[in-house]
């Protein structure tokens, strides 16, 4: 079954936006986006229109990043997601950011970590195999050190490509531990596909069913900094009271 599928994340430094009919990619774009907001992404997808000669109707399914990652970027990009299905009376469907980082990995990268930058010297990290039947999870995204990865790594003894915005000294540490075991992205390997995320959204869609309008999240993996200022605020009321 061809689906239309538009493909949105805005989980990283760079916001995609790709749409796919049935396996074919038909647009793939990527634009930086300032820290903390998303406000390009519409132009990006009035140009995925004007260059695929398609209207928004003719979509049939929405599928958006949710992370982890930024965490006001993660919720502009679903706001983004559900308000175009809502108005189009389409499904929605969420999934893992780094998942769909991990597609851009080359048929003969078996083991691929994916990286996206966290805070307090802390990577957010999924890892993936491809095997006859495709990219299956190994380990669902999850926070880690990077002296900490790199060991949980070296464990495994064979190689592992990384792909994902990290830090120089990220790298470094990580060449360091694997030695000739560890290979990097390049370029746009290293950036979120709008179409992989459609492509993902696709076969989840097709495998489930399930319309995500209502239920979908971001996918945090600690408290955000509001949530702990708040607590803290919190404590401090009660103790004064």
């Amino acid at each position: 079954m061809e689906l239309r599928v538009l493909g949105i994340d805005t989980s990283a430094q760079s916001g995609a936006v790709g749409m796919i009919e049935g396996d074919q990619v038909v647009f793939s774009e990527q634009i930086k986006i300032r820290p903390g907001g998303s406000e390009q992404l519409p132009a990006l997808l009035d140009e995925a229109l004007a260059r695929t000669g398609r209207d928004l109707k003719e979509l049939e399914l929405i599928a958006v990043g949710t992370g982890p990652g930024s965490y006001t970027g993660v919720r502009v990009g679903l706001a983004i997601a559900k308000g175009l299905a809502f108005g189009l009376g389409v499904p929605l469907v969420g999934v893992p950011s780094l998942y769909a980082l991990a597609l851009n990995g080359p048929a003969d990268a078996k083991l691929i970590c994916t990286l996206a930058r966290s805070r307090k010297g802390e990577v957010y990290a999924g890892l993936y195999r491809r095997d006859p039947e495709g990219l299956k999870e190994v380990a669902p995204p999850a926070i880690w050190t990077v002296p900490e990865l790199a060991a949980a790594l070296q464990e495994k003894d064979e190689p592992v490509l990384f792909l994902g915005e990290v830090l120089a000294e990220d790298v470094a540490e990580l060449a360091r531990v694997l030695n000739e075991r560890a290979s990097f992205g390049h370029g746009a390997e290293n950036v979120v596909d709008g179409a992989c995320v459609a492509r993902l959204g696709q076969a989840q869609w097709l495998a489930t069913g399930e319309n995500q309008l209502d239920t979908v999240l971001p996918l945090y993996l600690r408290r955000t900094e509001a949530e702990v200022r708040w607590e803290e605020r919190s404590c401090r009321v009660d103790v004064s009271g």
